[in-house]
């Protein structure tokens, strides 16, 4: 059997899909299956023979896992009663904003475009949404000089032999403008976190003599901490910014790693936990969860459509 691709699946439904197709190669080998050796093989994963059946006739047509599991339900696209010409003009603020403008100050100008037309302007939460949605797609261009971003990133995503609050985390060397990312690290045990100066090692060990010389962007507490490391690389004159890089990559990223969804300050996270929500859903195994996140970093990647460049870090020798 081809490997499968189970791309645009929930990652915690992928283990039940797994599991169904396993009973459902064994049926469909079977010479003549028939009622009992569905009645037999459905018990195994929790389906009426009948429901087995079915499946097993979409498996043997598609070979496609994305129909052997339902899907979540999709985005609410209800306008909860916003004026057309509302959103039109919500629309056309974001995308003349620059791209440093704040929520707050979008959402100011929303307001007075609003009441000079007299219709009523959507709410702030909603507008913040807007201003996802266009910078997901890229209507809103990117801010800032190019720099190399180093900051977190965390997803709910419950682990096995993990406490319920824990959240899968990624530490990452971000260049920005762009969003590209130029080296990670990832851990789901807490007691374990991902190792910055792993991550400082590895982003020396990529620079180039010659290349564009960039500046290396990392907060006061990662600074300290990898002090040493720091020294090793050659890298003791970077210093450490006081305002928060997560702010930065918040920007840059609105929430989103390729399909993943992103918790950028994890004592803001809500909710606090994520249990499986149906009987499809099953908490991963580390390793799973590992490769669900190295292939959304992967996506995130492709989708700036550029490889990860030749680089020197600014003020070093």
């Amino acid at each position: 059997m081809k490997e499968l691709d189970f791309t645009g699946i929930d990652p915690l439904r992928v283990p039940e899909a797994r599991r169904r197709i396993t009973a459902l190669e064994e049926y469909l080998a079977l010479p003549s299956p028939g009622t009992a050796d569905a009645k037999r093989i459905s018990k195994t994963i929790d389906l009426s023979h009948l429901q087995f059946q079915r499946l097993a006739r979409v498996w043997r047509d598609h070979r496609d896992p994305r129909l052997i599991v339902v899907g979540k339900r999709g985005p609410n696209t209800r306008s909860y009663g916003i004026a057309p010409r509302a959103v039109e003009i919500s629309n056309q603020v974001i995308e003349a904003s620059p791209a440093d403008a704040s929520v707050t100050e979008i959402a100011i100008e929303i307001e007075r475009l609003c009441a000079v037309e007299e219709v009523a302007p959507p709410s702030r939460p909603t507008v913040w949404s807007y201003v996802r949605k266009a910078r997901a797609a890229g209507r809103v261009p990117a801010a800032g000089p190019r720099r190399i971003v180093i900051g977190r990133m965390w997803f709910h995503m419950p682990v096995k032999d993990q406490p319920a609050d824990a959240m899968p985390a990624l530490l990452a060397a971000v260049l920005l403008p762009e969003g590209h990312v130029i080296a990670h690290r990832v851990s789901v045990d807490p007691l374990s976190p991902p190792s910055v100066d792993g991550l400082l090692a590895e982003l020396s060990d990529r620079r180039s003599k010659g290349a564009a010389a960039l500046p290396l962007v990392m907060d006061v507490e990662d600074r300290r901490a990898a002090e040493e490391a720091l020294d090793a690389a050659g890298l003791s004159a970077v210093s450490g910014q006081r305002s928060s890089t997560q702010t930065d990559l918040s920007r840059a990223f609105n929430g989103q790693l390729g399909p993943l969804t992103v918790i950028h300050r994890r004592s803001k996270a809500r909710p606090a936990t994520r249990k499986p929500e149906t009987r499809l859903e099953q908490a991963l195994d580390a390793t799973e969860a590992v490769s669900v996140i190295e292939a959304a970093v992967a996506s995130n990647n492709a989708a700036t459509l550029m490889s990860t460049p030749a680089f020197d870090i600014a003020g070093t020798g």
